[in-house]
């Protein structure tokens, strides 16, 4: 079991360095603007949107308890946390 934890929390940490490089190259190339981008083996291409999104908070605020209640909805999550022990 100890093995098992210690490599998903390597894995975590090699995931979350892939995930901040990813991120630092999607930043350079939202930089030179929406366009397709061809590199030797995959094809990047740049887009700009607009989301709406609904502010939860702000519903809360406006709407009344029963209609809040009436569009929630809760959902069972499973959830494994891992952290480095501190030696």
């Amino acid at each position: 079991m100890v093995n098992m934890i210690d490599e998903l929390g390597a894995l975590n940490q090699e995931i979350a360095r892939l995930e901040e490089t990813a991120r630092q190259i999607k930043k350079a190339l939202i930089a030179q603007g929406v366009g397709k981008y061809n590199g030797l083996d995959f094809v990047a291409d740049v887009q700009h949107y607009d989301r709406a999104t609904i502010d939860p908070a702000l519903v809360r605020k406006l709407a009344n308890e029963d209609f809040v209640s009436s569009v929630t909805v809760i959902k069972p999550i499973d959830a494994v946390v891992v952290k480095r022990v501190q030696p």
